[in-house]
């Protein structure tokens, strides 16, 4: 089974101050899901992205990093070194 079917990939937790303040499990873009969390005022420092079918984290964006619209395995943000 493929982790990726390009309709709600990704579940999203978002932090501030190394609080989390908002889990999303239903994520079609990381974009998009950015642009939504910056119209709606939410502040944030980072935002953990885990593949939702399998449940791994696939990696973390600090704000004002670039933000991939529909990242993978071979296009990410940045990653710990025990990540897959």
């Amino acid at each position: 089974m493929s982790d990726f079917k390009n309709k709600n990939d990704y579940s999203v937790t978002v932090f501030k101050d190394r609080e989390k303040r908002l889990f999303t499990e239903y994520v079609h873009s990381i974009y998009a899901y950015v642009t939504w969390l910056k119209n709606q005022k939410i502040d944030w420092d980072y935002i953990l992205v885990y593949v939702r079918r399998s449940r791994l984290p696939l990696c973390y964006y600090q704000n004002g990093d670039f933000i991939d619209s529909k990242p993978n395995y071979q296009t990410r943000g940045r990653v710990k070194p025990n990540w897959v």
